[in-house]
């Protein structure tokens, strides 16, 4: 059967664990050759690197049980493959993020920490945080989140995406299949790429390695400046291919900016549908030149907005004084024009040019579900004596506790608690609450899975 090219979001990545190697004894020599010889000329992506990945997270979300067996396909951005079908699990995502202001505000994309009920931030220093939601728009794959950290942060700067050229060096640093820190570089494959449907749909197209777990991170130009943010894959598989696509930087400060300020990104519209205009339209309408947006049809009711001003077959060729380049320019435009403003039209029509009038209206989209950390945070832990008599075993896993991202499953048996062993619940849970007394962050727990036993760390609520 033939595979089928796709979309492909990239929220869920695996996370191994790899023994270092062991050094040969070439190896060593090597590194005790005298500095002239071992230290190479400073390379430039190393310095970009060394300079900004302080700035690059983690970002793990907690989904509930799922009870939806409608989604066919597991790669479609947004899903995963461990949510794709009905369970009574809960499931861990990971995707990457970076810090944007010290304050502890943190882009990512929508895909990332949709559906959570709780999302966690990790940070280069190995710090887990717990994160909360400031917004996400309903037609932009863009979330912000925010974390407390006490302390300034460290955070990127953004660049200028409209100086990106084909061919250009990129930089991607995210958390590919949970390999956090992970960089590929690569070049400017393509700019302006329209593959979605959104006002903010100007993808920047690299052959830098983005797979699963990328999404949300940033990409850096040789400056060190975020000019886009990993989000979607191309590829008849589920890795790699070469074709990775970066929401643009120029889309990402203008909704970054606006949901620091208000939760909000009120973007504007025009309640209208256009396509390119073609070569052959071109020379069916006799417009002057191929670029513009030609007017399919418009959606105003009872004609109260646009008062007749605009029509089919309009090629609009300018808004506010801005030339319009194709559709996708007059949507971006459009959007980031403040609502209820007058936006004045340069359409051609009938093979002369005139000037319109018109409002810039509010882009209609649902209020996005917010994450609310209300009260106090429990453990989340159900707890049973187990049927062997040794240890407790975990019932259940709430998602929005906090132990939720720790790893550990239902079933998993608890021999030990801070290195002491457990015969029942109650146990376990005066262990878990001398912790939380003590005002320690995590309790060690000796868990046995699948026969094995490993050592994993549970947030205690505060």
């Amino acid at each position: 059967m033939k595979q089928r090219r796709r979309a492909v979001g990239l929220a869920l990545g695996l996370i191994l664990t790899v023994a270092a190697p062991s050094l040969t004894q070439a190896e060593t020599q090597t590194q005790t050759q005298t500095p002239a010889q071992a230290q190479p000329a400073s390379d430039p992506i190393a310095n970009v690197v060394a300079k900004v990945s302080s700035a690059v997270v983690r970002v793990i979300t907690v989904r509930p049980p799922s009870t939806d067996d409608s989604k066919e396909n597991p790669q479609v951005a947004g899903a995963s493959a461990s949510t794709a079908a009905a369970t009574d699990e809960t499931t861990t995502a990971i995707g990457s993020g970076f810090i944007i202001d010290p304050s502890g505000y943190i882009a990512t994309n929508k895909h990332v920490v949709d559906g959570g009920a709780s999302v966690f931030v990790m940070t280069a220093d190995g710090v887990r945080y717990q994160a909360s939601v400031v917004g996400m728009p309903g037609k932009a794959d863009m979330a912000l989140l925010r974390i407390y950290a006490g302390h300034p942060l460290p955070f990127v700067q953004f660049g200028d995406s409209d100086k990106m050229r084909v061919g250009d060096t990129v930089i991607a640093i995210g958390s590919p299949f949970g390999f956090d820190n992970s960089v590929t570089s690569g070049i400017v494959s393509a700019v302006d790429r329209d593959i979605m449907e959104s006002p903010f749909d100007d993808y920047i197209q690299t052959d830098a390695a983005i797979n699963h777990g990328n999404s949300g991170g940033p990409l850096f130009n040789m400056q060190g400046q975020v000019i886009g943010m990993n989000s979607v894959i191309f590829s008849p598989s589920t890795g790699s291919s070469g074709l990775g696509f970066a929401l643009p930087s120029r889309e990402l400060q203008f909704v970054f900016g606006r949901l620091m300020k208000t939760g909000e990104v009120k973007a504007g519209m025009l309640p209208i549908h256009t396509q390119p205009v073609t070569w052959m339209l071109k020379q069916a309408f006799d417009t002057p030149d191929l670029q513009g947006a030609l007017v399919t049809s418009v959606h105003d009711s009872d004609d109260k907005m646009m008062h007749g001003e605009i029509k089919p077959g309009d090629v609009i060729m300018m808004i506010n004084g801005e030339k319009v380049l194709d559709p996708r320019d007059l949507a971006r435009k459009a959007a980031m024009a403040p609502i209820g403003s007058d936006a004045t039209l340069q359409i051609f029509r009938g093979g002369a040019t005139r000037t319109a009038q018109v409002k810039i209206q509010e882009w209609p989209e649902a209020k996005p579900v917010i994450l609310k950390d209300d009260g106090q945070r429990k453990l989340g832990l159900e707890l049973v004596s187990a049927e062997t008599g040794k240890g407790v075993m975990v019932a259940s896993v709430d998602p929005s506790g906090t132990a939720a991202d720790s790893g550990i499953q239902k079933g998993d048996i608890i021999v030990e608690v801070q290195q002491t062993p457990v015969a029942n619940p109650t146990q376990a849970s005066q262990i878990f609450n001398q912790q939380a007394d003590q005002r320690h962050h995590f309790a060690a727990v000796l868990v046995e899975r699948d026969k094995k036993l490993s050592w994993m760390p549970l947030a205690i609520p505060n």
